[in-house]
């Protein structure tokens, strides 16, 4: 399936949505190249993901009806691969006679630099100062590059689209896919996106797939996405990857935790990896990273973080033979989904917990951490409660538990009503025999 980021890729620089200083400047390029070469052979475009730069470039090829060719720079960085494909593109003509040159487009070209020991940067700059053809290099970060690297370009910058623009292309794709959309959904999805333009529209078909209507209740599934740099944008950039450097990029420029990426990658691997072997070598992968952020956790040794890392980002990157084409769908962890059902019933079980420890009140009750208390002697209260209502009773009148504790252990409202009202009886009868001088130690149950 077609994802409409490429579906409605803009088809002239005239369809570019924003930056309008920076397509100024590309027209300008353009025009230079038609009536002959350039002061600067390449074009260097800057900017935050999703501000229009690859668009901008596939564009550009159209105006000047040139061929293009694109290779992703971090997949593309030794010496001798770069003077085999971008050498040879650069020094010849397009096997199309309609077309007279081609456009060289390198992606992520910032992910050359720290690799100079095979000297692809060394390459580029020498194919630069030859090159026949208009080359445009597309960075996110351009100050990773050296200064003379950069001084051979001409340096574009794409800054986020705004939110009034994004509004508008998204009003205009629901348009032409027949799908109303409430425009509070289409308001919240431009602001979620953060001026990224091409988050916006994988969020706007993940809500409308198989859909003709949004609602705001639709909306409520953005509100867990990070605003920075999305979780999906992260799950890509690992798993149709084949680059070591380019997947550990994604967890470190990621806004979010590693131990939630993690999750999200759980979740969605089957949907990626095909392969039952591709698969099977990603999850070894994953549950290996798993039993470091165990280790961390146990130990509090965050040296450990960084092979953490390295295992659910390279490792499941490099774990498929091949890379899977086309667009997937990404799912939201059921995991989380079970934490927020639940997240009543664990805080009621964190006051219990507390409550249990007397910390509120003015005698400690059982000397006990509230993690001991929760894994250990709240499961066996549960079972004291299900299975003997008369030892359930006493335990509960000592213990001073109310209704709503007895309701949470047994899961059972009627058996909670017959063992509170037994506990009460207990209580009175131990508060008339203290009242009658009667002062008789009563033996604790945890005192067996």
């Amino acid at each position: 399936m077609k994802t409409w980021v490429e579906k409605y890729r803009p088809r002239t620089l005239k369809e570019v949505a924003g930056n309008p200083r920076a397509i100024a400047a590309l027209l300008s390029w353009v025009k230079e190249w038609k009536t002959g070469m350039p002061k600067k052979r390449a074009l260097l475009l800057y900017g935050p993901p999703g501000s229009g730069k690859t668009s901008a470039a596939y564009a550009l090829a159209r105006d000047l009806n040139y061929d293009y060719i694109e290779l992703n720079a971090s997949d593309w960085r030794t010496r001798d691969v770069i003077n085999r494909i971008v050498g040879s593109a650069s020094r010849f003509g397009t096997l199309d006679p309609e077309r007279e040159k081609k456009v060289i487009i390198l992606d992520e070209v910032d992910g050359i630099h720290g690799r100079a020991e095979y000297g692809g940067l060394a390459a580029l700059k020498k194919l630069i100062t030859q090159s026949r053809h208009p080359i445009i290099l597309i960075a996110n970060d351009p100050w990773k590059l050296p200064p003379e690297f950069r001084g051979l370009t001409q340096m574009v910058e794409f800054k986020r689209i705004n939110q009034r623009t994004v509004l508008r292309v998204l009003k205009e794709i629901c348009r032409r896919e027949g799908i109303a959309a409430e425009e509070k959904v289409l308001k919240i999805i431009a602001a979620n996106s953060n001026g990224d333009l091409r988050s916006a529209i994988n969020d706007l078909q993940a809500l409308a797939e198989g859909r003709r209507k949004l609602t705001l209740a639709d909306a409520e599934l953005l509100t867990m996405r990070d605003v920075e740099i999305k979780i999906f944008d992260t799950l890509v950039r690992i798993l149709k990857t084949e680059s070591i450097e380019r997947a550990r990029e994604a967890v470190r420029e990621s806004g979010e935790e590693p131990d939630t990426i993690l999750k999200w990658l759980a979740e969605n691997l089957p949907l990626e990896y095909r392969d039952p072997e591709d698969l099977a070598r990603a999850y070894n992968y994953l549950s290996r990273a798993d039993v470091f952020q165990g280790r961390i956790l146990r130990r509090q040794d965050w040296g450990l973080l960084s092979y953490m890392i390295d295992l659910m980002s390279a490792g499941v990157a490099l774990a498929k033979k091949r890379k899977y084409p086309g667009y997937t769908r990404y799912q939201y962890p059921r995991i989380f989904a079970m934490y927020a059902q639940t997240r009543g019933e664990r805080q009621s079980l964190d006051a219990l917990a507390e409550k249990l420890q007397g910390k509120k009140d003015a005698h400690v009750k059982i000397h006990a951490s509230k993690r001991v208390i929760k894994e250990q002697l709240i499961p066996m209260l549960t079972l004291v409660m299900k299975h003997n209502p008369e030892m359930a009773a006493l335990a509960a009148s000592e213990l001073e538990l109310e209704l709503k504790d007895i309701k949470l252990l047994t899961g059972d409202e009627k058996l909670a009503e017959r063992i509170y009202r037994q506990a009460e009886e207990i209580t009175k009868e131990r508060m008339r025999r203290l009242a009658k001088g009667d002062r008789t130690k009563q033996v604790s149950l945890w005192e067996f």
